[in-house]
């Protein structure tokens, strides 16, 4: 399961954009992400689109099979968002109204990047709040120590995982 989640950010140039992400459940990954300055539909497919193409390598009929996790944003609710994830073979699971919790890993990644990116900074425009998020995302995915992962990053949970799959594999 995937979980996917916007949020607004303020560049003084451009005023108002938004950031929308895609983050996976299972080991709090950030799959993929997207800074704009209209929060639309296609805006919150675009780290959907990046998720696939770095986990599968391809945005072709049901090359998704998995479920994505998101609140009732119009964004999200919008008929081209939802035949284009029923497209990839993503089953769409929403959170329940006016709980985040419900979709909780897009957004403790979406609060990670308010506290480490956000707060307290200013950006001129939507390009430095991208190379900020896409900072953040990096150092995250390598680095970030997460409590359900073991104390591992999530690209070193995946690899422990992956590791004792090609074990079980070999056995």
């Amino acid at each position: 399961m995937w979980g996917t989640d916007g949020a607004k950010v303020f560049a003084v140039a451009d005023g108002w954009g938004w950031t929308c992400v895609a983050v996976e459940h299972w080991n709090a990954e950030c799959l993929g992400w997207h800074v704009c300055k209209q929060g639309t539909r296609f805006a919150a497919l675009e780290p959907i689109f990046l998720g696939l193409m770095s986990t599968v390598g391809s945005v072709a009929s049901d090359a998704g099979r998995l479920a994505l996790r998101m609140d009732h944003g119009s964004q999200y609710l919008s008929d081209h968002f939802q035949n284009r994830i029923k497209y990839w073979g993503i089953n769409p699971s929403f959170a329940f109204i006016a709980q985040p919790q419900t979709n909780r890993m897009a957004e403790r990644f979406i609060r990670t990047l308010k506290e480490q990116v956000i707060y307290g900074r200013g950006f001129q425009n939507p390009q430095e709040v991208s190379a900020a998020v896409g900072f953040l995302a990096d150092t995250y995915n390598r680095e970030w120590l997460v409590e359900k992962n073991g104390f591992l990053s999530p690209w070193q949970a995946k690899a422990q995982w992956l590791d004792q799959a090609s074990l079980a594999r070999a056995a």
